[in-house]
């Protein structure tokens, strides 16, 4: 039988339940070091790539955070690339503008909104007292080469006044494809600055992997000031008995490994962040009614939970779509 707990906030306005929380994973510690290594040698472009939902986008959230921690005047920009039938300079540089936090971005026509580009960035750079900036592109595979070269104006513009900018492209391994095509087509001026470096944003590829996600929720408290871990929130009762979402890891990997395998996937599983995290959400979410001091997550409980993640035929679509490119690079 349930407990009855007096919580901080209510359950419509915990950032798990609203889904705008950030665990740390093995994969965003190995793309905050990749980037901050990107950053210290100056690199000037690299392209992240991963499959939809393997959580690159909150991956990329995560690190423009923590580079705020360790560089507190750093500038980010970051800017989705939009789908579109056709290609308007007018409005790319009116998405630019609006990502660089202007406060008319629609206005003038585009000499004037080129003009005002580089004026608001140099603005920014200035007083920050650094001679750097981060772009960050999300959904870049979205961009097209007439694109590319706009944003090459803007990069040599900032490189006549002193400015370093470092681009990093965020998407889908359509990436690859693109960089391949621009070596092909003798396009070095794009590969040259936006597309040196590379790295594979992977999915959670152990329990390890799991446990160091799982102890996030552990540790992770809101109201920041608070002592509520967002596990103690929904299992108050069975947490302070002793249950951490932690010690789950292993039962956890199995009941995916166990999904993937009677799926009868020929590849190596690698889990996408999204359905991870949901996976978690629902059990949370499911159990919470159930919280006393002797309650345990079963396999029963981490099965559901799985199955209305869609996890598996989110996996078969994607096979079904990418094919052999699954098997290729190992995904």
């Amino acid at each position: 039988m349930s407990l009855t707990y007096q919580r901080p906030i209510a359950l419509e306005d915990h950032p798990v339940v609203a889904q705008k929380y950030i665990v740390p994973t093995p994969s965003i510690d190995e793309l905050y070091v990749r980037v901050k290594k990107l950053i210290r040698l100056r690199t000037p472009g690299a392209i992240i790539y991963a499959h939809p939902r393997f959580g690159k986008t909150y991956g990329v959230r995560y690190v423009s955070r923590m580079l705020k921690e360790d560089y507190p005047k750093l500038v980010v920009i970051s800017f989705g690339c939009q789908k579109k039938k056709s290609h308007s300079e007018d409005a790319f540089f009116a998405n630019l503008l609006d990502a660089a936090g202007h406060k008319d971005p629609m206005s003038g026509n585009i000499t004037r909104k080129r003009f005002r580009l580089n004026e608001r960035i140099k603005e920014l750079v200035d007083n920050s007292g650094l001679n750097w900036v981060v772009f960050f592109a999300d959904e870049a595979q979205r961009l097209d080469i007439i694109e590319y070269e706009w944003l090459r104006d803007v990069h040599d513009e900032l490189e006549r006044r002193g400015v370093r900018m470092i681009t990093l492209l965020v998407g889908q391994p359509q990436l690859l494809n693109q960089k391949s095509s621009f070596r092909i087509g003798k396009q070095t001026q794009i590969v040259s600055r936006f597309m040196i470096d590379e790295m594979r944003f992977r999915g959670l590829c152990s329990a390890n992997d799991l446990a160091t996600c799982l102890a996030g929720f552990d540790h992770a408290f809101f109201p920041e000031s608070s002592k509520w871990s967002y596990t103690r929130y929904f299992l108050p009762a069975a947490f302070g008995d002793g249950l951490r979402l932690m010690d789950q890891a292993a039962m956890l990997w199995r009941t995916f490994q166990e999904a993937h395998e009677e799926a009868r996937f020929d590849y190596e599983l690698e889990i996408p962040m999204q359905y991870f995290a949901r996976s978690v959400e629902i059990a949370l979410l499911e159990s919470m009614d159930n919280d006393s001091y002797d309650f345990r997550f079963s396999p029963a409980i981490w099965h559901a939970a799985v199955a209305e993640s869609n996890f598996i035929s989110a996996q078969e679509e994607l096979r079904l779509v990418m094919g052999d490119e699954f098997h290729v690079r190992g995904i």
